[in-house]
């Protein structure tokens, strides 16, 4: 899997695909200016703004009505984080080899969850937001996607 920038022509939205052989898995689409990121699956979406609580390397994402669902963290000398979400919790890393890599953890950092290329990002502020919606993408992806092969081996 990858998360490809398609978007980036005005500073308003960026738009990311999340592909896997040429296949459209996810769209996300980060708004600097709301600091506000959505997520779309098949009929599936999800709308989070984003507020820093006093910590630079802190997130709270925030459904439409200001109700906090949930914690981004990431600490900056191991390229590692921790992010809650409706009362689930991910851990990730990211390799930065050539390409740089998301790996994901749910239970056992033994047995990734997800794996994923995203693209190289600056060291600034906002690209910290990008980070987070990229992160919460794959970890909300791979979470409903686990959740439908379950609930189809279940019929």
């Amino acid at each position: 899997m990858k998360w490809t920038l398609i978007s980036n022509v005005t500073a308003d939205i960026k738009e990311y695909h999340l592909v896997n052989d040429e296949s459209v898995l996810a769209v996300m689409k980060y708004s600097p200016e709301q600091q506000s990121v959505r997520i779309s699956y098949k009929e599936e979406r999800l709308v989070f703004f984003m507020e820093t609580n006093g910590y630079s390397n802190r997130i709270v994402f925030k459904n439409v009505y200001g109700v906090e669902q949930g914690k981004f963290a990431h600490h900056n000398h191991n390229n590692t984080g921790r992010l809650e979400i409706n009362k689930q919790v991910f851990d990730y890393n990211i390799v930065d080899n050539n390409q740089p890599k998301l790996i994901v953890h749910q239970h056992n950092k033994q047995e990734p969850l997800a794996v994923c290329q995203i693209p190289a990002s600056p060291t600034r502020h906002a690209s910290f937001f990008e980070q987070a919606g990229i992160v919460l993408g794959i970890c909300w992806f791979t979470n409903i996607h686990t959740f439908q092969k379950t609930k189809d081996l279940s019929l």
